[in-house]
């Protein structure tokens, strides 16, 4: 990448994403740097190690030096804080999903357009180079005609004091954990499903979803099978399968600084192709920096975050439906 002046980040939210992967990434890109960050609990903000500390994320998005905003916080607050960042002219980089609902993440896209900043969300596992080799196989033909494609994300989450338990704050395993299962499957076929099914287990009390599993018609026998959860064991993988041959990521989604490993299989056949360890956080950087400073459209435009949005609520109300095929919304 060509050197630019810096682009200056504030952070909003300091959790664990932010501490652990966007920050170490952040100061090993020389195109951008961290200016400010913001937490409820200043001192969680101050251990990010930013220029300026402050409690109040209202503080932050005031800072005439930030000109870009990432937003870490629960999924609740995306919709406000976006909205609150582009209304004072700051480029948004917003953790996946991009909102609660398709219904939010219209207004976040129209915002975006109507201050003319950059809003992107953040799928940082699309930086990966095994998805541009995988996406390129498939448009190849390398496994003749793509019929189906399998993508599962999950993990054991018991406790019930995590955010993601909050129905209020966007809580439960799709938005968390499915939205990037979705997300693939649209991305491999190249469009939108046409309608939705699904099946779910709902927590109790709190009402969000521990576990859904669902299937997208993308027409002419083409499906997308997701499954995804907080109450099994881990699963993150993708199989990609055609009418010739099937690829396989075993490390589909959470695979930051880690090897990876393409499977292609034809008959009897395999194949293997390994990526190094890769900090998908700093590409994901780079590539935000980069279209701030020369107006390039990044890897996934605001809309694309919309049109995942769409899917994720025609899954939801098929789940909560009982296996009802809902329509997608186009």
């Amino acid at each position: 990448m060509t050197q630019h002046e810096p682009v200056r980040f504030g952070i909003v939210g300091a959790g664990r994403i932010a501490r652990s992967a966007f920050v170490p990434a952040l100061e090993a890109t020389a195109d951008a740097e961290l200016v400010a960050a913001a937490s409820r609990d200043r001192a969680r903000a101050e251990s990010l190690k930013p220029r300026r500390a402050y409690d109040d994320y209202t503080a932050l998005l005031d800072d005439a030096d930030v000109e870009a905003v990432y937003i870490a916080t629960h999924n609740g607050l995306h919709k406000p804080l976006t909205l609150a960042a582009l209304e004072r002219g700051k480029h948004v980089l917003c953790e996946k999903p991009l909102a609660c609902n398709a219904k939010e993440a219209a207004e976040m896209v129209a915002a975006a357009a109507k201050h003319d900043r950059l809003l992107v969300e953040a799928f940082m596992y699309r930086f990966h180079p095994q998805i541009a080799e995988l996406s390129a196989r498939v448009r190849g033909g390398a496994i003749g005609t793509l019929k189906t494609v399998e993508a599962g994300f999950s993990f054991h989450a018991p406790d019930e004091q995590d955010v993601r338990y909050r129905a209020d704050w966007g809580g439960g395993a799709l938005l968390d954990l499915g939205c990037y299962c979705v997300n693939l499957c649209r991305l491999l076929f190249g469009g939108q499903p046409v309608a939705a099914t699904a099946e779910g287990t709902f927590h109790p009390t709190c009402g969000v979803d521990l576990s859904l599993h669902g299937v997208l018609d993308f027409g002419d026998g083409r499906h997308g099978v997701i499954s995804c959860g907080f109450d099994a064991g881990p699963r993150n993988h993708v199989y990609v399968v055609g009418t010739e041959g099937t690829l396989a990521l075993t490390r589909a989604f959470a695979n930051n600084r880690k090897p990876t490993t393409l499977i292609e299989l034809k008959g009897f056949d395999q194949k293997e192709t390994s990526f190094p360890a890769t900090d998908l956080f700093q590409l994901e950087i780079e590539d935000f920096a980069w279209c701030v400073r020369t107006g390039r459209p990044p890897l996934l435009p605001p809309d694309d975050g919309l049109l995942n949005a769409r899917v994720l609520d025609a899954l939801l109300y098929a789940a909560r439906g009982g296996g009802t095929r809902f329509a997608v919304q186009t």
